[in-house]
């Protein structure tokens, strides 16, 4: 949803950050026990199978679609004895920890005033943990932005604080201190590795943290500067660092803690060269690079082995198709097993024959779901996260020893998979031949025939897409009897490089094109009736929504532009965003989106506040006022602007919210008021 400031060209430094996110969501996926003790949802150890039979339901309320789960991020002590996760405590969350052995649970940690929001285990009898805000009205849950870092024995005796936090998370912070978890140091230390911008606000250092007695020493005295990530050995020594000045990308190296830092590579990053991700058991440097430029038209990344000159010394992983985000190493074997590939759904490239042999396995236990699971730090137990279109998660405990999968909790078990639709990926190619995707969700029980369509555009816009898995939105509009088209433009990350170079300053134009070749393309399969399409999004899909009515203003009949931007001169201007005065404005802003002076011309031609008058379709807006990402102003600007062409326009403020709506409440009613909006201007059934 939000208007990603990372350049999509250090796409390898992305990757490293996001990759295990988008594939290993157990690691980070919200799980709800709905009222149930943990111990009695562990006790279980068999599934009931759904009905063969499912009668027709009641209309699935809409705040089953969108509730805030109550638990999150499971995950194992380094032993496998004890998972830990955050839960709800007293309408906050706090760190809680289930003894698997004894099967019996416990807070550790709790805060009266702030959010436990993340979590690390620093070894099995000690965790670290970030203060934060979930239900900051900023909208944007950033830990590492204001949270303190604090740490607690897992009986809940011997707390510490680490770290202050920054702030109350009320203010608009371009330059926050932080510290940040990176890893762990080993199961008989009670020391952590962070990084943190203490000493510069523009480039970190890497410290070696006593969670005891919360004493730092620095790592990184002879830093290479402007370092946005760090590899690390497996001693925990800072060996390779990838930097980011203005557009210029530069990646460093040193064989160890005495040698200085020598500069391997540094160029404009927009032609991203090889960049060092982690260092394997064996003292390897893995990264990625773009491989075989000429028999690789997409330039995807690949997983490479470096040299200690930054050269590619062996390829080690590679798709011709997606971008491969980062390694996978087996802690017990101590090797690299495998990488995370981006795709139409998330999977893993095995590169060893046991993990690929017990993939096999799990997925004959689990046939119809993707699932995916991290090699433990132990042979007992390990996680194993499954989904699919209509199935939101499970979370099964796999037992490496006796081979068997044990139930422990679905992740929204009020959603009913065999009530769900169904979402497939369909490949098409752009009007100037670019091969896109996209995600294609129809009514269940209906024929995928001349259907309502709702063409739902992400937000970022350079962020992972959509892949093949249950999504919340998509769901709950087919439900209400629409398809759902969710392209994958020009821009979204994990399709190669030239995927995104081809989407800067093309908001509006080549981007927007894709968005409408998508739409098109749903209109000649038959499944979208041409009479009865609207056009939704956030953040960035918000203005691509209301972009979609000037560009195209025969194509929909109505847009939904819900904490959008309007105004791309504004988004050069506005000084009370939380991107304003950074990097990201004075330097990338100009490359990716457009220049304020030179290219003044062509923003104001695909600003949608500019050109209301082009705009024949109804028009709906809902923004936050505490909105930092983008203000307020975008909203009322498009208002005004409609108002005076004589357009009306559906509008829906909350003044306690911010860049996304929060509370269930705001959510419900957004949701409703847009599925109005859709069936009055597109007649949904």
């Amino acid at each position: 949803m939000n208007i990603c400031h990372i350049a999509p060209a250090c796409r390898s430094r992305l990757a490293a950050n996001r990759g295990a996110a988008i594939l290993f969501k157990f690691c980070c996926f919200t799980v709800l026990l709905a009222g149930l003790v943990a111990s009695q949802v562990l006790a279980q150890s068999n599934r009931a199978s759904p009905a063969s039979s499912i009668a027709a339901s009641q209309t699935i309320p809409v705040e089953d679609f969108f509730r805030r789960p109550d638990l999150q991020r499971p995950m194992l002590s380094p032993d496998g004895n004890h998972l830990g996760f955050l839960a709800r405590s007293g309408g906050r969350l706090g760190l809680a920890v289930i003894d698997l052995e004894k099967r019996t649970s416990r807070f550790v940690a709790t805060l009266t005033e702030a959010d436990v929001v993340e979590f690390h285990w620093v070894n099995s009898n000690r965790l670290v943990f970030v203060s934060g805000n979930v239900s900051d009205p900023a909208g944007l849950v950033a830990p590492w932005r204001t949270g303190g870092l604090f740490a607690v024995d897992r009986d809940g005796t011997d707390a510490r604080r680490l770290a202050l936090p920054f702030g109350d998370g009320n203010a608009i912070v371009v330059r926050p201190r932080s510290t940040r978890f990176l890893a762990n140091v080993s199961e008989a230390s009670d020391e952590i590795i962070v990084a943190s911008n203490e000493r510069t606000f523009d480039s970190s250092d890497v410290y070696r943290l006593n969670t005891r007695t919360a004493r730092r020493t620095l790592l990184t005295y002879d830093n290479p500067g402007d370092v946005m990530s760090w590899a690390l050995d497996r001693d925990g020594v800072p060996r390779a660092a990838n930097s980011l000045k203005g557009i210029r990308a530069r990646a460093s190296f040193r064989r160890d803690e005495k040698s200085p830092w020598v500069k391997w590579s540094e160029g404009d990053f927009r032609d991203p060269v090889p960049a060092p991700l982690a260092i394997g058991y064996d003292g390897a440097v893995i990264g990625l690079a773009y491989t075989d430029r000429s028999t690789n038209p997409r330039l995807t990344a690949s997983l490479v082995r470096l040299d200690e000159r930054g050269q590619v010394q062996q390829t080690l992983a590679s798709r011709p198709e997606h971008d491969v985000l980062q390694p996978i190493f087996d802690p017990v074997g101590k090797k690299l097993v495998g990488a995370v590939v981006a795709g139409d759904r998330s999977n893993v490239l095995w590169l060893d024959d046991a993990w690929a042999a017990l993939q096999r396995q799990i997925d004959l236990a689990l046939p119809g779901t993707v699932n995916v699971f991290l090699p433990p730090e132990q042979s007992k137990r390990m996680l194993v996260y499954a989904y699919s279109d209509q199935n939101p998660g499970t979370v099964y405990l796999y037992d490496l020893r006796t081979k068997k999968l044990e139930f422990l909790i679905d992740s929204r078990p009020w959603i009913k998979p065999e009530q769900m639709a169904n979402s497939r990926i369909v490949k098409f190619n752009a009007r100037d031949d670019l091969p896109l995707t996209a995600m294609v969700t129809t009514p269940r029980g209906v024929a995928a025939r001349n259907l309502p369509t709702i063409v739902l555009v992400h937000g970022g816009p350079w962020v992972p897409g959509y892949q093949w898995s249950w999504d919340a939105e998509a769901q709950f509009f087919a439900s209400r009897g629409f398809a759902v088209v969710q392209p994958n433009f020009r821009g979204t990350l994990g399709h190669g490089t030239r995927h995104v170079l081809a989407s800067f300053k093309q908001w509006g134009l080549a981007m927007q094109d894709d968005i409408t070749d998508a739409a098109q393309w749903a209109i000649k399969q038959g499944i979208a009736d041409p009479k009865r399409m609207c056009i939704y999004g956030a953040s960035y899909g918000g203005y691509a929504a209301l972009q979609g009515l000037v560009r195209t203003p025969d194509l929909f009949q109505c847009a939904v532009s819900y904490v959008g931007l309007t105004d791309l001169q504004l988004f050069h201007s506005v000084t009370w965003s939380d991107t304003s005065d950074t990097d990201f404005t004075r330097f990338l802003l100009p490359v990716m989106v457009g220049d304020p002076d030179k290219d003044r011309a062509q923003l104001r031609a695909t600003s949608p506040a500019q050109n209301a008058d082009k705009i024949k379709g109804a028009v709906m807006l809902a923004h936050g006022t505490e909105d930092r990402r983008v203000p307020m102003i975008h909203a009322e600007r498009m208002k005004a602007a409609l108002e005076r062409e004589g357009k009306p326009v559906e509008w829906l403020i909350k003044a306690d919210e911010g860049h996304g709506f929060v509370k269930l409440e705001n959510r419900a009613e957004l949701y409703s008021r847009i599925e109005s909006f859709v069936r009055k201007h597109t007649g949904g059934n």
